[in-house]
């Protein structure tokens, strides 16, 4: 079993590492089912389905590239900006770097930005987690 990641394990200005999701159809026909039970039309659900989706996309991301994470992580605020709607059929390439991190008040915060882009190199999405990392 390898190792969890720990705080000390973290370089701010580094890429941690990347993960490509796919829009598949399957993805929105799982958020229909939860969002608008008995309606799985193909196109139902418009922006708000793909900002959901490119949200997942995002956090499927980060749980992808950085693990095995310790027990006891605290996810304590993030920030998502929305360039544009994924399309389904997209795939989309989740980059995870380490901004910062510092300890504070006997607390190890580390902030990871993530960046969603596209086959061309296009951004979709990039946020910011703040994490209160337990290792």
């Amino acid at each position: 079993m390898t190792a969890v990641i720990t705080f000390e394990d973290f370089k701010p200005g580094t890429v941690i590492g990347s993960a490509t999701v796919q829009f598949e159809e399957g993805l929105a026909e799982r958020w229909r089912a939860i969002f608008l039970p008995g309606n799985s039309a193909p196109g139902a659900g418009g922006g708000a389905l793909g900002a959901s989706i490119a949200l997942a996309m995002m956090m499927r991301g980060y749980l992808d590239v950085v693990r095995p994470r310790p027990l006891g992580n605290v996810h304590a605020r993030q920030q998502f900006n929305l360039s544009r709607l994924p399309k389904c059929g997209e795939s989309v390439t989740t980059v995870v770097s380490c901004a910062t991190k510092e300890l504070r008040r006997e607390r190890r915060y580390v902030e990871l930005d993530v960046r969603g882009l596209d086959d061309a190199q296009r951004p979709v999405y990039d946020g910011r987690m703040t994490l209160i990392w337990a290792a």
